[in-house]
């Protein structure tokens, strides 16, 4: 008898333990019922793609008022972009006892302080993802849409070390209400604050805080009766004064893409970074933009109340882009550094039967030919910048921005790995794959790119000599570090990891 009972024991045992592995091995959709503390009473849902690599990106998303989870994720599309470009995904959902309309509770202070409430919620979904899974800790994002917006502004400023980015669509402000008469004004856009201020009220939730602050998308329709588009604004004040920058578009323009309905405007930091986007969908009511159909930069579904536009504009791509985890479909090849006035550069992407190829470069780059075509001959001017193509297919889709970032300067070339101004010098350290700088500033920035231009890593508030450690996931190639010392660019050199 007692062998018996013994017998059922390890049987019921094996078969749990097999359950449980089964459940966090399995890709696709599934609920997660314990993940924390979970203070804010929030269901969380996660989505695995199949083939996914290790060190992913995850995504979490915050659906609208009397929305779900499930309805959310179909009508933005965030899981069909996880399945082509391989990254996770959490769903967050409330729950009607915590609000009758579905809303999260944006707007209360324990909601939007860290350690607390709904953000601690979210943030401990986070966590059980990073234990449970390959998650690439420099790759997290968040989004979300209305009071899913909001709560996004939320995270980012109580959560400035967790997200790298965020992408706000129909959203307010960090902190731009306590209570629910607040939330009201907020949400018409009735509270406004100089930049500054706003600024302060994140810097004051992580006083101590001295990393890098996410990048924020701001996605706005411009006839939003619910959340006005003043506080797309109040959003660029808040996070362009985070970023310690000003709030002059750098980049702007009006059709973005081709598209008359959409302006985007780009505010780059101290270092020539994108930190700030707006989007401003002209004539869209309150929701998302979506653009269906089986194109690269398409998806997303309309159905009636689902707060989704067919504006020929995908939002929740465009956000992927933002974040930099859209797998593009081919990159340009063509020099990475050449010398002021050089002639006949070429550059070109794979030929693409039917398309039209649509180039620009920097100011002072002379078209010699190719205009139109898949491979271009450019004379250079004196100035670096991206080479940036999009392609129109036969069939009317839109693939691009495609971009590559270019070093223009005096004299090309690379010495022995080597690279010294008369106030610094930079040595990659192959042995312990570290990077190394001897200089005589007291106080300045590192900044490294990829040959696209995309930031990989950065080293704030240095001084003197120091070495910092290079992402452990670095291929060959060559790399740009950037150096910023009272905001002006000491050196911008090239390096070459072997």
């Amino acid at each position: 008898m007692k062998i018996s009972t013994l017998f059922k024991t390890i049987i019921s045992t094996v078969f749990l333990l097999l359950a449980f592995s089964s459940a966090y091995s399995q890709t696709g959709w599934l609920q997660i019922n314990s993940f924390g503390t979970n203070p804010g009473n929030l269901l969380m849902y996660r989505y695995v793609p199949t083939n996914i690599t290790t060190s992913a990106p995850l995504v979490v998303v915050l659906h609208g008022c009397t929305q779900n989870a499930s309805n959310y994720s179909n009508y933005s599309g965030w899981d069909t972009l996880a399945n082509h470009n391989k990254f996770y995904v959490i769903h967050v959902e409330q729950q009607s006892q915590n609000n009758s309309s579905l809303c999260f509770n944006w707007f209360l202070p324990t909601n939007y302080t860290r350690g607390q409430g709904e953000v601690l919620s979210v943030k401990q979904m986070v966590d059980y993802m990073k234990s449970q899974y390959s998650i690439d800790n420099s790759r997290v994002f968040v989004t979300g849409l209305s009071a899913g917006a909001c709560l996004t502004s939320n995270m980012l400023g109580a959560y400035p070390d967790v997200f790298a980015a965020g992408a706000i669509m129909a959203g307010t402000p960090y902190k731009s209400a306590s209570d629910y008469n607040a939330a009201s004004n907020a949400m018409n856009g009735l509270v406004t604050k100089s930049a500054a201020q706003w600024g302060d009220l994140v810097r004051a939730e992580n006083p101590s805080y001295i990393g890098a602050f996410p990048k924020v998308a701001i996605f706005q329709g411009t006839n939003d009766a619910v959340v006005n588009s003043a506080n797309q604004t109040e959003l660029m004040k808040q996070w362009t004064n985070v970023h310690n920058t000003d709030q002059v578009a750098d980049t702007e323009i009006s059709s973005f893409n081709g598209n008359t309905n959409i302006a985007m405007k780009g505010y780059n930091d101290n270092s020539g970074n994108k930190v700030v986007q707006t989007f401003s969908i002209n004539t869209m009511p309150h929701g998302i933009s979506i653009d269906p159909g089986n194109c690269f930069q398409q998806g997303g579904i309309s159905i009636t109340n689902s707060y989704s536009y067919d504006y020929n504009f995908y939002s929740s791509f465009w956000a992927a882009e933002f974040f930099g985890i859209i797998n593009k479909p081919y990159t340009i090849n063509g020099p990475i550094n050449v010398a002021f006035g050089q002639t006949n550069r070429t550059y070109s992407v794979t030929n693409q039967t039917g398309s039209s190829f649509q180039w620009s470069f920097p100011t002072g780059v002379s078209v010699v030919s190719g205009q139109g075509t898949n491979q271009i001959i450019v004379n250079w001017g004196n100035e670096s910048g991206f080479v940036t193509v999009n392609e129109t297919k036969s069939t009317s889709c839109i693939v691009g921005p495609i971009v590559l970032f270019v070093n223009a300067s005096a004299n090309i070339g690379i010495e022995n790995n080597n690279e010294t101004t008369d106030d610094i010098t930079i040595i990659p350290n192959l042995t312990d794959n570290s990077l190394n700088i001897t200089s005589k500033l007291n106080s300045y920035s590192i900044y490294i790119y990829d040959q696209t231009g995309r930031l990989l890593q950065s080293s704030l508030k240095q001084s003197n000599n120091t070495s910092i450690q290079l992402p452990t996931d670095l291929n060959q190639g060559i790399y740009m570090v950037r150096i910023i010392s009272d905001k002006r660019n000491v050196c911008c050199k090239f390096i070459k990891i072997l």
